[in-house]
């Protein structure tokens, strides 16, 4: 009895490890983690002001639009006295006013990427 234990323990070891080695090598292709893709959803926000500059540029490159707002800003201003009597030069007297007024457009813009494994993220802050 002794000479079965010693003699059975050894090969019930190698036998498992002979097995377990041989189950890898057959199913290793199923986990081909070299091919591996990601999808990372960007978000960016693009100001277009007093109508100088499109969005075209970020449709063209397959950006989405998913939300703008439009709010009314100065384009362009002029230096008015602050008060009647005063002369320009003189410290304190002008005051910046707005001149022309157009609009802001915001944009808030969404891309999917898709990255594979080896391939390094772009993170912009």
């Amino acid at each position: 009895m002794k000479f079965t234990k010693k003699l059975l323990y050894p090969l019930l070891i190698s036998s498992s490890i002979l097995s377990g080695c041989t189950f890898i090598e057959k199913y290793e292709s199923l986990f081909d983690f070299e091919n591996i893709k990601t999808t990372v959803t960007q978000q960016e926000t693009v100001y277009i002001y007093c109508e100088e500059g499109d969005i075209q540029e970020y449709i063209d490159q397959g950006w989405k639009i998913i939300e703008s707002e439009t709010e009314e800003v100065p384009c362009t201003w002029k230096t008015e006295r602050a008060r009647p009597g005063c002369k320009l030069e003189d410290k304190g007297c002008s005051i910046s006013v707005p001149d022309k007024l157009g609009s802001q457009v915001k944009y808030i813009l969404e891309k999917e990427t898709t990255i594979l494994k080896d391939q390094p993220i772009e993170v912009v802050e």
